[in-house]
């Protein structure tokens, strides 16, 4: 469907806009999509909610992760695009990813 013997993100993205007419993806299944896509140097800009709340659990899931077979682990960089104050306390940044 993607790919032969591994997913190719690229042909992923190619046959959501060819065949759904999809020209923007929002991520949103975790730290593994997130940092496959970014990888692939398929993912523009990063957006994160930082919520005044913490659980400190050992298990809480990680906004980028690697897994072998699916992405690499060469370092990425972002540069600050915007920040928002939200009246809950809450604090929404975005970033461009940059790609060398």
């Amino acid at each position: 469907m993607a790919g032969k013997d591994k997913l190719d993100y690229n042909v992923v993205v190619q046959k959501l806009k060819e065949l759904f007419h999809i020209d923007n993806l929002m991520l949103g299944g975790g730290g593994v999509l997130n940092w496959s896509f970014i990888q692939a140097g398929l993912c523009d800009e990063v957006s994160i909610v930082i919520s005044p709340s913490a659980d400190g659990s050992a298990d809480a899931p990680s906004l980028f992760e690697t897994k072998e077979g699916l992405s690499d682990d060469t370092p990425v960089s972002f540069s600050l695009k915007d920040v928002e104050a939200k009246e809950d306390g809450c604090v929404w940044l975005r970033y461009l990813v940059n790609y060398k």
